[in-house]
């Protein structure tokens, strides 16, 4: 679920009656689900009648339904890059514990997460990277993301990994108590100072439990405040952790059957000597179990599942130095149980038992409805209920919270979820260009509304951050920029009054297909402008066409040029001896003409077939370089469409452009 749209609801009483108005904030809803038959095959072919849904006991209408199979042909096989419900998208979160982790078995955990990320998830799922550690808390590595190179970067140091990229999108010891059984007959002041040293040594034992169970708790703790940080992630979560666990006697006390220890401690129960007896070892901790509940709690209103991966490998119950003892992965089972979630005994191993549960997720059905928001941060309880689905069973969400403030950390992450799923941003204006030079020089414009930078500055001070990724088809983030700069209403103001911010720089992007994604936020109040632009960057030698390029009207906007840029590298916009600045929005005046230019390489004008439209007018040629002239554009036209091709061929190159008719 994501809170995506906040309407005001006005209602008035027929006119006999007191006049008033009421305002009512409602909030979109979406409620990915998933449903299972028998066999545990997802169930394929259900439609909105056949759900029922309650947000906190009141039936709400599902008002859209989207239906998405992985598995079917354009799903699972869909480009990385293509448009994904956000609701529908599995998020996977590789958590390397190093608190209950040594080097040995850190080593083992890169191996499990390397193996994860190249066979246990689909080519469109988002992961993330992070570490939890008691005595240096928890820490985000990267992003969620479909950048498989920078997920492989971060999990190949886990300890000391530093992304670049601002959204992070694209870089204790065991006292041993020896047992003293068999000594035969002692004088008895011997046997009070044995007695004295096994109170000495049980008062160690205890002192040391107790401050692993502080150390468990506070894990616990940073693991439940991991889950409610991703509560605003849209989407499926699974939280990953790669561990070799804790000891469960922490949790819940000394397993069945009788030892020295539990033995000593039943006579000296018997004797009335309580200090002797440890309850929490004995019964169970109830303050290690309270925090398990707090945490599993937390999972289930933020929607995460913790999975856990076994990174001791396999277990043995003796040492050569100290012989037998009790080592068991049962903490990990522990933690995962209490969430719904599975342990991976064999970290070798763990694509075969996680295919299976991504098979379970193959078909996903999102479910939008409206409901009356209450207090920031209230958690609204969820109940979906299956209709005329005979042995089906439903899983979703438990939950969702009504809006509130973000942390810091909520923040980035949510700003880097609208660059990889395409959310919608409107609160500030925003258009970009981006012209695919052969070679793989591709010039980026983008021109940011004045008036939204003014209206949502705070203490006449706008900071506002650009930031652009170019993704390929895998999902790989090939070139990026990224440039801050604060805006001072008392200097600028009448010019972003006039026109707005124009942002100029330069990816450089080997041959392929490109989604190019720009994003603007204003810092002081996190108000923000998306874009995406979809581009094919040609082959040094192939018949190519720069997309069409409309001359800028005149305004007097701030000019932003990118801080890495050679500023010796040669201006690409010209047309002949003349530089000009192309516009990202295209507005034309109904009856008045516009002109545009079209740049063509590796085909002469002879050569070349062309088809525009709306028709236009060849005004000029020169050197490859086409200038033409729109006239009479219908009142109705969405977009400029250019084609070209080499006469007698049939291959063609088809480029468009959207254009406002005003």
């Amino acid at each position: 679920m994501r809170p995506a749209l906040v309407l005001l609801l006005l209602a008035a009483l027929p006119l006999a009656a007191q006049k008033f108005e009421e305002k009512v904030t409602v909030t979109y809803v979406e409620v990915p689900v998933t449903v299972l038959g028998r066999d545990g095959v997802p169930v394929r072919g259900l439609t909105k009648a056949n759900f029922e849904v309650r947000d906190n006991g009141e039936k709400r209408e599902i008002e859209s339904f989207d239906a998405i199979d992985f598995a079917a042909e354009g799903g699972a096989g869909a480009k990385v890059i293509s448009p994904l419900n956000p609701a529908s998208r599995r998020n996977f979160l590789l958590l390397f514990d190093l608190s209950y982790s040594n080097p040995q078995t850190i080593a083992r955990a890169q191996e499990a997460a390397r193996d994860f990320v190249a066979r246990s998830i689909g080519r469109r799922d988002a992961v993330a990277v992070g570490t939890v550690d008691v005595d240096h808390g928890f820490r985000f590595l990267t992003a969620f993301t479909t950048d498989r190179t920078l997920l492989s970067a971060a999990i190949g140091d886990p300890r000391n990994f530093r992304a670049a990229d601002p959204l992070q999108l694209a870089s204790a010891s065991t006292l041993v108590i020896e047992s003293q059984s068999g000594i035969g007959q002692m004088r008895q002041g011997q046997d009070v100072a044995m007695e004295n040293m096994r109170d000495i040594a049980r008062m160690s034992g205890r002192l040391d439990d107790s401050y692993r169970r502080g150390r468990l708790r506070k894990q616990v703790e940073m693991l439940g405040e991991i889950a409610h940080t991703l509560q605003r992630l849209a989407g499926r979560k699974h939280l990953v952790l790669l561990s070799e666990g804790f000891d469960p006697r922490l949790v819940q006390g000394r397993a069945a059957g009788m030892t020295d220890n539990q033995a000593e401690e039943d006579q000296a129960a018997e004797r009335g000597e309580m200090w002797k007896v440890d309850s929490d070892l004995r019964f169970g901790s109830p303050d290690s179990q309270k925090a398990i509940q707090l945490m599993s709690d937390r999972f289930r209103r933020a929607d995460v599942v913790l999975h856990a991966v076994d990174i001791q490998g396999v277990r043995v119950g003796n040492d050569a130095k100290s012989g037998a003892k009790f080592n068991s992965n049962e903490g990990l089972f522990i933690l995962a149980n209490s969430t719904g979630g599975t342990v991976f005994r064999n970290s070798n191993d763990i694509s075969a038992e996680f295919d299976r549960l991504a098979r379970q997720h193959d078909v996903v059905y999102v479910l939008g409805f409206r409901a009356p928001a209450g207090r920031a941060g209230q958690f609204h309880d969820l109940k979906v209920k299956l209709v005329n689905v005979p042995a089906g069973r439903v899983t979703h969400r438990g939950g969702y919270y009504d809006t509130g403030a973000e942390s810091l950390l909520e923040r980035s992450l949510t700003t880097a979820e609208v660059v990889v799923n395409d959310i919608p941003q409107d609160d500030v204006g925003l258009h970009a260009l981006a012209a695919a030079f052969p070679g793989g020089s591709v010039p980026v414009v983008l021109e940011i509304a004045g008036l939204d930078l003014v209206k949502h500055a705070k203490n006449n001070r706008a900071t506002t951050d650009m930031f652009l990724y170019a993704f390929d088809e895998q999902g790989i983030v090939r070139d990026s920029l990224f440039q801050r700069v604060t805006l001072d209403m008392a200097q600028v103001g009448e010019q972003l009054r006039g026109s707005g911010v124009r942002f100029y720089g330069t990816l450089q992007l080997p041959p392929g297909r490109y989604a190019l994604k720009s994003l603007v936020r204003i810092s002081e109040t996190d108000r923000k402008g998306f874009q995406r632009v979809d581009l094919e960057v040609p082959a040094e030698g192939d018949v190519s066409m720069v997309r069409p390029l409309f001359f800028a009207e005149p305004g007097n906007w701030v000019m932003v040029k990118a801080a890495r840029d050679d500023p010796k590298a040669p201006y690409p916009f010209m047309l002949g001896a003349d530089a000009f600045i192309p516009a990202a929005r295209t507005t034309l005046r109904k009856g008045e003409p516009r002109l545009f230019t079209v740049f063509v390489y590796n085909a002469g004008q002879d050569e070349l077939a062309w088809e525009i439209a709306p028709q236009a007018k060849l005004v000029s040629h020169n050197d490859g370089k086409y200038v033409f002239a729109l006239e009479q554009v219908p009142a109705d036209a969405k977009e400029l469409a250019v084609t070209i091709r080499r006469k007698g061929s049939a291959d063609a190159r088809t480029v468009t452009v959207p254009i406002e008719i005003r």
